[in-house]
């Protein structure tokens, strides 16, 4: 009979009473680093005591841990990967670097021993972990052995965690509907990514949206760069992107707004009428005419950044770039 997560969480659990001399030794080092004064975590040393205290020493070497800068939307991950022959018996587990280096040393600590309980799970038991009672490898085995943990470490092994603010803060690219569903709660036709891949057929619900609401989204919002990605572009790309700007300025929109706006205002400033004659100095009024608009929209030059009018920007280039 196949081994089931539950039965290999009673296997581990077993293992702690009595402890064996090798995982007294981890468990003083675990304690030593927990109470420890640095603020950082050394997630690798770390690991390697915890696969000899609570998991039967069966993680390392099969198990692989490392940081993820690109992890954004949950603390940690844990995947069944090939190995060099191409059958499934390697283990990629990864920590969220984005939501986890401002949080306190605690939330590194529980989402390790989370992710390394995945880990545990996919050596003894394969695939059947992923596909089990609860099909998302939360099952009862998951929950003995977490509670397990929890009460011989004094740890707070959850299923999810609550790093919602670090998450949203992540999601940058924003759609938003303009059907009926914009008014209705909880999302309010909101959709927030943190990579540039517009809502569609793939996601799941895509379906009952537009058999309920029926609305296109429109991406209204997504990150600029950063100061030192726009230093490394070069003054064509530069340029380019200061049209966009300039377009967004035309449209009355935020740059990164591809939704059609109402054209927004622009920089005036008051003329007299050309009636042919000198105007007199500022304030005086015309006689049988009245002041007009003239609209000067000034722009950013995309190589020097000086403020410059959109009429004089080419004279502009041509005498302080083009020498």
């Amino acid at each position: 009979m196949s081994l089931t997560d539950e039965g290999a969480a009673i296997q581990a659990i077993s293992s702690l009473d009595p402890l064996t001399e090798t995982q007294v030794t981890a468990q003083r080092e675990i304690t030593n680093i927990v109470y420890s004064d640095d603020p950082s975590v050394d997630i690798h040393e770390l690991f390697r005591m915890y696969n000899t205290l609570y998991f039967r020493g069966l993680l390392l070497p099969r198990v692989e841990v490392s940081w993820s800068s690109r992890l954004t939307l949950c603390a940690g991950i844990c995947e069944l990967t090939k190995d060099d022959q191409g059958k499934y018996r390697r283990v990629r587990l990864k920590l969220s670097e984005p939501l986890l280096k401002y949080r306190p040393r605690s939330d590194t600590i529980n989402t390790l021993l989370h992710e390394a309980i995945h880990a545990y799970f996919f050596i003894t038991t394969s695939w059947r972990h992923s596909r089990g009672d609860d099909g998302t490898g939360h099952g009862a085995g998951f929950l003995l052995l977490a509670d397990a943990i929890n009460n011989h470490g004094d740890y707070l092994v959850t299923v999810f965690h609550t790093f919602h603010d670090e998450v949203d803060r992540y999601r940058t690219h924003v759609w938003q509907c303009d059907g009926p569903c914009k008014e209705r709660s909880p999302f309010f036709g909101l959709v927030k990514r943190s990579m540039d891949r517009a809502p569609g057929q793939s996601d799941t619900w895509w379906k009952r949206h537009e058999e309920e609401c029926g609305g296109t989204y429109c991406k209204i919002s997504e990150p600029g760069l950063t100061k030192e990605q726009i230093t490394k572009l070069s003054a064509k790309e530069r340029a380019g992107r200061q049209k966009n700007k300039l377009d967004s300025w035309m449209n009355g929109t935020k740059e990164g707004n591809k939704c059609n706006a109402p054209r927004g205002a622009v920089a005036q400033k008051l003329l007299a009428p050309n009636t042919g004659a000198r105007s007199k100095r500022p304030g005086s009024p015309i006689e049988g005419s009245f002041a007009i608009a003239e609209k000067k929209l000034l722009v950013a030059c995309p190589i020097c950044d000086l403020a410059v009018s959109e009429q004089e920007i080419n004279e502009h280039l041509d005498a302080k770039h083009m020498r």
